[in-house]
Parts: structure tokens; C-alpha cells; sequence
């Protein structure tokens, strides 16, 4: 009969995916546009010449580890870093007026592999294909060993990518151009799978409207996914995402006329907004808090936080420098939010960021799989309910992020260590103040989480005995509350410090202590014979135990006498007295008493009775 009693401690960390000192180099050089190129391995961005691409929606471009341009692509050709096509590089399924028509990701393990997947444009049969890029070939220049592998012919324009939860890797999504499907399909060491897991998000996509124009996003941290709508009433829709499944679920819309022509998204580092640009209603781009909670308060945290004044609003892209830059049609402008975690206005939107000292933007910043700037090296964190009882034992919440395998170490309990995502019924039987350790480990590495002094063992509490006095028995003072047991069954009621039995066997008691520990007498054995009357047959008291008014029921030689009727409290103290005509019963009210036992006396000159009562 041992308690739990505890506190539940969960660890926040705001900034866990807000850090980008540990950016991927594989990002840090931006083709895009007509001949528009930016290099970030310097921290800030610097123009990059040379590129030969001249697009005007989707692209994407890759870099080495060292942040070395690898190959870029408009999903119709791709060019090698020397900026020339690769000899297999022509005829690709992409078309120039896609809106995500390009996304190169590198294949997961030891391999010189990349995937160059492709959408064509609304209208267009070409589908949704995929080419592998070997960087190896050409002496290093790379070249096309597959090409064009039909995939679907469903898809619409949206394109993107995340990490999948185990940090290895990765879910490619698309959107389909009828009904309601998001379909996302899982590149390994292995290869691609052509079988997708697809979510029926209940909102039915237009086949011959414009909804099938606009981006797609997943957050940094794989847990949303984000849509654009090129309507007239312009829409965005957030999604939950599970990158551990693929699925998408519980969509919030956001539409509006200030919205039309819905184009490019992106979310913040964090993940906690989601910025979307128009350009039919003023070149606008607006912030939904992703945090607000309902769908309809998402809705309702729409703030516009950047007029472009260069061209249209189009594609929003996270950069290695933590900003999020846009892309602004036909201009050499690039525009900044450079403090995008922020909420509203003090996301501090700079529409003069970056000015190309050749070439232009147009619609497309390059298309990077989400969370490429962010190593995915775990996180550990842990809570469990960590103030208990000597001999209790409690279970262990592990929050950490990104973590595939994990080292626990309990000092002082029983078992001591442990491989379990969430350990259970980890038991400490001595009082005192523990660590716990968890070790977090990927393949891309481990981190560590130590909590000194976590786990309070409270000391043991004061053991019980019971004692009795007659028909009383009592337990040792003391305890917060008790409760008392007859033959095993828990007493109703029975919860005071004493119990008037009214009967015999076998009676304990379990007392609770001021930090919640219970502890258990032994098991008393009562066998004498237990009466209602104490220490005098000739005065009876009834009801007993009392709430408000008892019945004195007295001796006959007492009858017609003055008699004083006295209360104790089981101190000695005097609580009540009054004196009375005696009758052959009398009535007293111990309303005004707190619960407890006390003794009633009678008294006529040297004749006393005396008795207990319980006060209930």
C-alpha cells in the first residue's frame, strides 16, 4: 500500500531549432533566375557569376560538404559547377512555368548518388520523374546514370522534401491535382520507393483551376507542412506533418481575397510561423503564428509584415544565414525578413537585402530539402515523476529530438542503467537525492543530458504501531491521514487516528505522512470481546460515534439528582461542562466539538461515571 506521490518536470528548450552555427554546406550556393547566383560560405551572402541558367520558376542547386557548387537545375536541364550541361543533362521533365519544377537531394549513405526529382507545369503530361546524378562521372563534373523514371502522372506543381525523423533519410511530398491527396514517398541508402503513403486531407484540390500553382513546404523541424494556392480567393494550408510516417493530417485554411494569387511560403527557423506571398493583391506577404492553437486562431494571427515594392512577391526561401530572402519578379532585389522567428512586424522585413549585380530573380530561390541547415544530431531530453517515496518505483518520458538509440543511467536505483526509449518501473529504495543521464545517439552523433540531484528519495516515514484501550484502538499520532482495515477490507470512513472496533480480528492501519508516504502497522489482533460502554455498565451513550446530539442513558440512583455533565478531551482539558436535573435519559450537543475521541463524565456529589464517545 506504498503512495506515489510526485511532480511531473518537462524541459523546454526555445532554442533547439534555432541555431544554425550548425548549418549544412550543401545549401550555401543559391542558383536561380536568369543568370542569378549567391554564394553563403562567408556567412553573408555574395554574389555568385557565371550561372547559365535562365529560368522563370523552379529550380535547384546543390554544394558539397564544403560548400562547393556540385550542379543546379531548372528541372529541364542540368548544368554541372563549371556551369555546362552535363552530356545527359538535356530533356529533362520539368517545365520552365512549374512552380517547384526542380528539387535535387542526395541520397542517404556512402554513395556519390543525387536525386534530381521533377513536376511539370499544370496541363502538362510529363508527371512527376526522377533522374540519379553521379558526381563522380565527367571527372568529377558528375552526369545522368538514370533518367526521367516515371513516377505519377497525378502530381500538380508543389515539390519539397524533409529529413525523415531518424536523421538519415528522407520523404519526398508532392500534392496531387485531383481530390485530396498529399503523397509522400521515402528515399534511403536503397533507393527510391515508388509506393507512397498518401493522406486524404478532406480538402478537395481543383484539376482545372489554379489551384494547382503555389508552393509547398515542410518546417525545419519535419512537424508541418504548408501550401499555397494561386486562387482569386487565395489560400494557404497548414498541416501537421509526421516525418517518422509521411502522413499529413489536421488541416488549417487560411483564405482571403488579400491573399489572391497565393504563391511562395516558407516557415522560420523554428518553426513557429509560416510566412506567405502574393502577388494579386499588392505584392504582400503575411505571418500566421503556427503556435496560435485552433485552426481558427491561426487563422486569426494573420499579420502583414512586407509590402515588396521591386516586383511581384513570389518564392520565400530559408537561407544558411538564418534569414528568410524573396525572390520579387524581373527585378535583381532580393527582399529579407532577418529576424524571422519573431512575431508580426519585429520579424524585420529589409525589401532592399540584396541587389544581383547581374542577372534577375523571377519567380523560383532554389528548391532545398526542409531542414538541410540543420545537422540532425539528437537532443536529449527526459522527464519523469521525480519526488517519491522510499521503495516506490517511476517511469521515464523521453522528449529528446532526433535521437535513434539511447543510454540511461540511473545512480541509486534499481535497474541502474537501461536502453529503452522510456523506462519503466525504475525503483529507488533509499531516501536521498539521485542523478539521472540520458545519451541521446544517431548516426550523425550523440548528445548528453545529465540532471544532478533529479530524483527525491523522501526519508522513510515514522513507523506505526497500534495500541488498545477497551474498544478503542489507536494508532501513533502524528500521520497527515490514516485508514483503517479489517480482515484486509478498508473501513469506510475509518480514518481518524483512532477506530472504536465493534468486533474482533484482525485490524491494521496505513498512515500517510506530511509528503505523501504511507507506511503499515502491523496487523493487531483484537480477541477480547468489544463493548459500546467503556470502564462502566451503568451509563450507556448513544449514538456513538456522535455528529451533533447524544443520548445519556444513566443509572437509577441517580435519578432526580442534580447531576454535572463533563467533557474531556483525551488531554484531560475540560471542553464542555453543565449541569442538569437528572433524568432517565438526558440530551447533551457536542456539535460544537472537533472530531475526535473524548471522555463524558457524570457526576453527584462522590458518585462518577465517565465513558468515551467518539465526535465524528
Amino acid at each position: 500500500m506504498k503512495k506515489l506521490f510526485s511532480f511531473l518536470l518537462i524541459l523546454s528548450f526555445p532554442f533547439l531549432i534555432s541555431n544554425f552555427a550548425s548549418a549544412q554546406k550543401e545549401a550555401n550556393i543559391w542558383c536561380f533566375g536568369s543568370g542569378a547566383g549567391i554564394d553563403f560560405n562567408s556567412g553573408s551572402p555574395v554574389f555568385f557569376p557565371g550561372v547559365a541558367m535562365n529560368q522563370w520558376e523552379g529550380v535547384s542547386s546543390i554544394a558539397d560538404a564544403n560548400g562547393q557548387l556540385l550542379f543546379y537545375t531548372d528541372g529541364i536541364t542540368a548544368w554541372n559547377r563549371n556551369n555546362t550541361p552535363m552530356p545527359n543533362g538535356f530533356g529533362l521533365m520539368g517545365t520552365s512555368s512549374s512552380t517547384q519544377s526542380a528539387l535535387i537531394v542526395k541520397q542517404p549513405g556512402a554513395n556519390p548518388n543525387y536525386y534530381l526529382f521533377t513536376v511539370s507545369e499544370t496541363g502538362s503530361l510529363n508527371g512527376f520523374n526522377y533522374s540519379v546524378v553521379d558526381t563522380t562521372l565527367q571527372g568529377g563534373l558528375g552526369d545522368i546514370t538514370l533518367k526521367n523514371i516515371f513516377v505519377s502522372g497525378s502530381n500538380d506543381e508543389r515539390l519539397t522534401a524533409c529529413r525523415h525523423v531518424n536523421g538519415i533519410d528522407v520523404w519526398i511530398v508532392i500534392s496531387t491535382n485531383y481530390g485530396d491527396n498529399i503523397a509522400a514517398y521515402l528515399l534511403t541508402a536503397t533507393g527510391f520507393s515508388t509506393t507512397p503513403v498518401i493522406s486524404n486531407n478532406g480538402i478537395v484540390h481543383n484539376a482545372t483551376s489554379n489551384d494547382q500553382i503555389g508552393y509547398m513546404k515542410i518546417s525545419p523541424s519535419g512537424n508541418h507542412l504548408a501550401m499555397a494556392f494561386y486562387e482569386t480567393l487565395g489560400r494557404y494550408e497548414l498541416y501537421d506533418f509526421d516525418n517518422s510516417t509521411g502522413m499529413a493530417a489536421n488541416p488549417a485554411v487560411m483564405d482571403s481575397t488579400v491573399y489572391a494569387n497565393a504563391y511562395g511560403l516558407e516557415f522560420s527557423p523554428d518553426g513557429t510561423r509560416l510566412y506567405g506571398a502574393s502577388h494579386g493583391a499588392g505584392y504582400l506577404v503575411y505571418q500566421f503564428d503556427v503556435t496560435a492553437g485552433s485552426a481558427s486562431a491561426i487563422r486569426n494571427s494573420a499579420t502583414l509584415v512586407a509590402t515588396a515594392s521591386h516586383g511581384y512577391a513570389a518564392e520565400l526561401q530559408l537561407a544558411p544565414d538564418g534569414k528568410i530572402y524573396i525572390s520579387q519578379w524581373t527585378s535583381n532585389v532580393l527582399g529579407a525578413f532577418n529576424d524571422p522567428n519573431a512575431l508580426g512586424l519585429a520579424s524585420n522585413y529589409n525589401d532592399n537585402a540584396f541587389t544581383l549585380p547581374s542577372g534577375t530573380t523571377n519567380g523560383g530561390l532554389p528548391n532545398l530539402c526542409s531542414g538541410i541547415f540543420f545537422q540532425s544530431v539528437p537532443i536529449a531530453l527526459f522527464s519523469a515523476l521525480h519526488h517519491i517515496c522510499p521503495g516506490t518505483c517511476t517511469n521515464f518520458t523521453n522528449l529528446s529530438i532526433n535521437g535513434t538509440t539511447y543510454q540511461w543511467a540511473f545512480a541509486g536505483a534499481n535497474p541502474s542503467v537501461s536502453t529503452d526509449a522510456n523506462p519503466s518501473n525504475i525503483c529507488y529504495n533509499t531516501p536521498g537525492n539521485y542523478s539521472v543521464q540520458l545519451i541521446a545517439t544517431n548516426v550523425n552523433g550523440s548528445d548528453t543530458l545529465t540532471l544532478n540531484n533529479y530524483i527525491n528519495v523522501y526519508p522513510f516515514p515514522a513507523p506505526q504501531g497500534i495500541a488498545q484501550d477497551g474498544d478503542t484502538l489507536f494508532a501513533n499520532a502524528g500521520a497527515v491521514s490514516y485508514q483503517w482495515y479489517h480482515t484486509g477490507v478498508l473501513i469506510p470512513g475509518a480514518t481518524d487516528y483512532f477506530y472504536v472496533a465493534s468486533q474482533g480480528g484482525d485490524f491494521n492501519v496505513v498512515a500517510t505522512d506530511a509528503n505523501g508516504c504511507e507506511v503499515e502497522a502491523a496487523i493487531f489482533d483484537v480477541v477480547a470481546s468489544v463493548q459500546s460502554t467503556v470502564g462502566n455498565m451503568q451509563l450507556a451513550i448513544y449514538p456513538n460515534p456522535v455528529s451533533d446530539k447524544c443520548t445519556i442513558q444513566n443509572a437509577q440512583c441517580m435519578m432526580g439528582k442534580a447531576v454535572t455533565i463533563t467533557i474531556y478531551n483525551m488531554l484531560g482539558v475540560i471542553v464542555q461542562s453543565k449541569i442538569k436535573n437528572q433524568k432517565s435519559e438526558m440530551s447533551v450537543d457536542v456539535s460544537v466539538l472537533s472530531p475526535g475521541l473524548y471522555w463524558l463524565e457524570v457526576s453527584s456529589g462522590e458518585t462518577i461515571y465517565r465513558t468515551k464517545f467518539v465526535k465524528q
